[in-house]
């Protein structure tokens, strides 16, 4: 009797041995995959995805028990499928939504309704402003949660913004609103009226560059139609047709006239528009209104048009600051020595500055990062 019991517990703490070694084994092998899917993903976001801000990568990794599945959202086809084949491979579960989310149907499509709307990195009020949306402009909707979008620009960058600010339709909506929308505000602030009369109570506010669908054309004003269907009425002098063609000094003169009718205007972190901006937000703004489309950031911003020396700078071309190879501020030249720009942190609005040191606006911060200049010589279509 006691020898068969002593063999059942051999065989027994035998049993416990080999089940522990399988299970020691697969925990070994599942955090081995689950660090080299890390690795890929790694790869694979340097690859697919080269800058954050202007695309959705939200991937992580949930495991339960001995299950491993792959969760979130991204708007990259190729990092979808190269992380889908290489979850297959480990026997991964993949959940992973490819946006804009399939849930949204036909109505992925949106159009910014208010004059200028905050995109955030998070939904919510108290998330850091990345960007701003202003009116008429469209926007591609991605994802939904609760009282907000995630929404990414025509110029491809990637933000929160309320749902009450954005007109959500289908794709023959915004090709009607595109159609139609051919004239935008060329004053920084104006009023759209419910009359055409100054003394009349106001539908919206308006700002530089915001489209409208002009409807009647009155001696003073426009009849305008906004996104959402209101109807309201603009002075004419405050409207201009989009595309307005002028040539290459022109342009320039009305880029450098438009960036001092800012002088002034408050710095604000993400702020992309005529109320208030930052750095970048300064030059697409004042860009967009000679009907060029320059990209978000500055780092962005100083890979377009072509190199210019110094001593070769005119009106109009974009000089880069920061320390190494890292770009960190933007300005516009107004010819060779000075420049006007959003100051920043360190100024606090829009103002000139010069790189001469005998000048009175000289900045010695500002000579001291300087890194190149650009001359935007491709006009992009801004729409």
């Amino acid at each position: 009797m006691v020898s068969k019991k002593l063999e059942i517990n051999t065989l027994r703490n035998f049993l416990f041995i080999v089940m522990a070694i399988l299970f020691f084994n697969n925990c070994s092998s599942l955090s081995n995959d689950k660090i080299e899917f890390e690795r890929r993903l790694i790869r694979s976001n340097s690859k697919y995805i080269p800058d954050r801000s202007l695309a959705v990568n939200d991937i992580v990794l949930d495991q339960e028990k001995s299950i491993v599945t792959v969760k979130g959202k991204t708007t990259s086809s190729e990092l979808y499928t190269d992380l889908k084949v290489f979850s297959d491979s480990l026997s991964f579960e993949f959940e992973v939504v490819l946006l804009p989310d399939p849930s949204l149907g036909d109505s992925i499509h949106g159009i910014v309704n208010v004059s200028v709307a905050p995109m955030r990195d998070r939904s919510s009020h108290t998330a850091q402003m990345v960007d701003q949306a202003i009116m008429g402009n469209m926007v591609k909707i991605l994802y939904e949660n609760e009282d907000w979008y995630l929404c990414q620009t025509h110029y491809d960058y990637v933000g929160w913004i309320t749902k009450s600010a954005v007109y959500q339709c289908n794709i023959d909506l915004l090709f009607d609103w595109e159609k139609n929308a051919k004239h935008r505000i060329s004053t920084l602030n104006t009023v759209i009226y419910s009359q055409p009369n100054r003394s009349s109570t106001p539908v919206s506010d308006g700002i530089l560059n915001n489209r409208l669908n002009i409807s009647e054309n009155l001696s003073e004003w426009y009849e305008v139609t906004l996104p959402d269907g209101r109807v309201g009425f603009i002075d004419k002098k405050n409207v201009e047709l989009i595309n307005n063609e002028r040539d290459n000094e022109d342009q320039n003169e009305h880029i450098i006239s438009t960036a001092l009718s800012m002088k002034g205007v408050p710095y604000l972190w993400g702020g992309n528009s005529s109320k208030a901006n930052d750095c970048s937000g300064f030059t697409q703004t004042v860009f967009k209104s000679a009907g060029i489309q320059l990209p978000r950031d500055a780092r962005q911003q100083a890979q377009m048009g072509k190199p210019v020396k110094k001593e070769n700078l005119k009106k109009g071309d974009l000089l880069f600051f920061g320390s190494g190879e890292r770009v960190t501020h933007v300005a516009i030249s107004m010819g060779i020595d000075d420049f006007i720009h959003q100051g920043s942190k360190l100024e606090g609005k829009v103002d000139i500055h010069s790189l001469n040191p005998d000048s009175p606006k000289f900045s010695s911060y500002r000579k001291e990062t300087f890194l190149f200049a650009r001359r935007i010589t491709t006009i992009q279509n801004d729409q």
